[in-house]
Order: structure tokens, then sequence, then C-alpha cells
């Protein structure tokens, strides 16, 4: 039950993206759950993201994944993962099929915006809510 590459599979190459010579099929962000909340809300605003749960065990099926269903998947990472990679505590990833990455980048920009102005509005509400408890 473990999602793994389909057909046949010659090679497989890593780059960073801004670095990459090839166009990639999926592109894997490691970050903060912060950070991978906002690639997941880009990609719910782009209408690519996967409605699968987060994955954990292993870590590298979250690529075949993203890339049988041509949408996101999330992972928590595995043990494995964690040591090899040193992958924080606080960290994850986020898998993107390359044909969606500019719709989820486009997102991006204006789902940050909103965060930022939210975060500034709950903090607000937060601290009056505090102070007046019903």
């Amino acid at each position: 039950m473990i999602p793994r590459r389909q057909g046949t599979f010659h090679v497989s190459v890593y780059a960073p993206l801004a670095q990459a010579t090839f166009t990639p099929d999926v592109v894997l962000v490691r970050g903060t759950v912060k950070q991978l909340m906002l690639l997941a809300e880009a990609a719910q605003s782009a209408g690519v993201a996967g409605g699968g749960a987060t994955m954990g065990r292993p870590t590298c099926s979250v690529l075949p994944e993203s890339l049988q269903s041509d949408t996101t998947a999330t992972s928590f990472g595995c043990i494995g993962n964690r040591v090899y990679t040193g992958l924080g505590d606080d960290e994850g990833y986020y898998a993107i099929p390359g044909a969606q990455v500019a719709a989820v980048v486009q997102k991006l920009a204006i789902i940050t915006e909103a965060n930022r102005q939210l975060e500034v509005f709950h903090r607000a509400r937060a601290g009056t809510v505090l102070q007046n408890p019903r």
C-alpha cells in the first residue's frame, strides 16, 4: 500500500529548484510547520492540494504520491529520514508536482500577506478576549 514510482525508472536527479537545469517532475519543500501551512493554503487556493492524510513512514513515499495524484502531498518525515537529513523536530516536507509549482508560487504571495494581516487581527482580538473573558 506504500506509494511507489510507476513505470520505467531510469534516473533520479536532485537539485535546488533555482539551480535546476531541468524541468522537475516533483518539487520537495522542507520547512517548518508554519511554512508548510502557507504552502498548503497556496496549493488549496491554486486548486492543486492533495486530499490525503499527512504521511509518516517512509518519507520517500511522498514523492510518488504527489507524482501519481498530480496534487500536493505532505509528510511528517520518518525517523530514518530525520537521522540522515538532520530534519528538525519542527520540520516536515511538502511535495508539489513540477507542473503545479508555478500555480502554487503565484498564490503564495497572496496567502502570505493574508496570513500576515490575519495574525495582526487575531493577536489584537486575543488580547481583548483575554482581558475580558465571559
